[in-house]
């Protein structure tokens, strides 16, 4: 079952090669992320309050949520909202960046 799989112990040997990859990758984009947020607070576009990790986790959430409702309800946006895919994508991601936006 892909749950049994969401916490995988790489310090044993019962883990494939692929998940371990997987796995540093994400926690190299982490790192980019963690630097985009740092710095972003340092010149003051971003809000000095935010809890670095966090909000890494709260966005690789919110992003992945966002981007999975899109691709699967893309016929329902449109005859809802009249957004297309992309439209409605844009408008949450401004949404998403608002949230950690220093206020101007």
């Amino acid at each position: 079952m892909v749950l049994d799989k969401i916490n995988i112990d790489f310090e044993n040997n019962d883990c494939l090669p692929e998940e371990k990859e997987t796995y540093q990758i994400g926690e190299k984009i982490n790192d980019k992320l963690k630097d985009f947020l740092i710095s972003g607070m340092e010149n003051g576009d971003l809000r000095e309050d935010l809890k670095i990790i966090p909000t890494i986790f709260t966005f690789w959430g919110m992003l992945s949520g966002l981007i999975q409702l899109a691709t699967n309800k893309e016929n329902y946006i449109q005859s809802t909202m009249n957004l297309s895919k992309k439209q409605f994508l844009d408008c949450g991601f401004q949404m998403l960046y608002q949230s950690i936006a220093k206020e101007k």
